[in-house]
């Protein structure tokens, strides 16, 4: 597998550089552009749920900006958007779908020249998706905004996009959620509110588990997220229950565990231990619908969490206490933002090394102060 990579890059550098010389190309200035003549839009993110929540304040300002136009966008599973905007159906007006094959490429490419598409948005904030430049370029859209350079990351399709800019975004350490407003600031589109949007739909699931599971209203909840899809970004459960039982110790409080579809090994972990060891029963597992989660979460007085998808559903939570806990990745780009934030980065990015002793103190900061 790894030998066909090695093919498979310089032969994909080899096609683009033939692709480049039949196609001529014209960059657009911002001025040049005739918003109130654009009526599809089409956006093109393809990669996991984090990416997913941190564009969202970009959709949601492009929706805002462009009122009547119909928004389509291209994405996969792997983002969760079905589930993330179930009761939020306005956002965007159609989803389309494409993981992999060329077929299925090509059949893609069709549907979308048919729909005659005036602006394409390709919001590649970490890595350029050469297979998206395509797909933006044969849609036929006249407008094609992206980037042309992450630092020293050489975007090699650049040339099928004709508004585009340089972008220092990990020297000067930029959060994810800020290079996904800047690739549409480049075409005078102001940012809104970064925030997520629970659904009134869901106030009766939420208010009839609050009253099953959390009867004693003067009890504080804490809430858990101790698993993730990669395991370098799992603190141990082992810490997280004794993080529990110390804080059971001080505090009066329910404890609420947050559980995704690839986390069952490290909740049974910590139910064992927090159940065995620390002889502790006020502990509450949810794992069901992803809003439902979130909107539950967003009950809680305070919030610690992994680095993983729902760590960024919940910093998304305007007036919820959360910490986060970051080992390989970079906090800086992906931790929560605002008031009652915290991330904590492991100094060695195992994260594994951060100290308990830290985390208890950011939790009892909370939990004292009533945040």
């Amino acid at each position: 597998m790894e030998a066909l990579r090695q093919i498979e890059k310089p032969l994909r550098s080899f096609t683009l550089k033939l692709l480049n010389l039949f196609i001529l190309q014209r960059e657009i200035k911002p001025e040049e552009i005739d918003h109130a003549s654009i009526k599809r839009i089409l956006i093109i993110l393809r990669h996991r749920m984090g990416d997913m929540v941190c564009a969202t304040p970009m959709i949601r300002s492009v929706r805002n900006y462009y009122p009547s136009a119909q928004i389509i966008l291209l994405t996969k599973n792997s983002t969760n958007f079905s589930q993330i905007y179930q009761n939020d159906p306005t956002i965007v007006n159609e989803v389309m779908k494409y993981e992999n094959g060329f077929e299925s490429l090509i059949n893609i490419i069709k549907e979308l020249k048919d729909k005659k598409i005036d602006l394409a948005i390709i919001p590649s904030t970490v890595v350029c998706s050469v297979t998206n430049h395509l797909i933006a370029y044969y849609s036929q859209a006249p407008i094609r905004v992206g980037v042309s350079c992450i630092d020293s990351i050489i975007n090699e399709a650049d040339f099928l996009l004709n508004v585009k800019k340089e972008f220092s975004w990990n020297r000067k350490q930029v959060h994810q959620i800020e290079r996904n407003l800047d690739i549409i600031r480049q075409i005078n589109i102001s940012p809104l509110v970064k925030r997520i949007r629970i659904s009134p739909e869901i106030n009766e699931y939420v208010n009839n588990f609050v009253s099953v599971n959390f009867p004693d209203k003067t009890r504080k909840k804490v809430g858990f997220h101790p698993g993730a899809g990669k395991e370098d970004n799992v603190w141990n459960p082992e810490k997280y229950a004794e993080l529990a039982y110390l804080l059971s110790k001080e505090h009066n409080l329910y404890f609420f565990i947050s559980e995704g579809p690839d986390d069952a090994q490290f909740v049974n972990k910590f139910i064992k231990i927090v159940k065995e060891k620390y002889k502790l029963d006020n502990i509450v597992r949810h794992k069901g619908v992803l809003m439902n989660n979130t909107a539950l979460i967003s009950l809680m007085d305070v919030f610690i969490t992994n680095d993983t998808g729902i760590m960024h559903l919940a910093s998304g939570i305007e007036d919820l206490p959360v910490i986060a806990l970051f080992g390989p990745t970079n906090a800086y780009e992906w931790g929560p933002l605002g008031k009652n934030k915290v991330s904590i980065q492991s100094s060695t990015k195992n994260i594994n090394d951060i100290q308990l002793e830290i985390v208890l103190e950011e939790t009892n900061k909370f939990l004292e102060s009533g945040c």
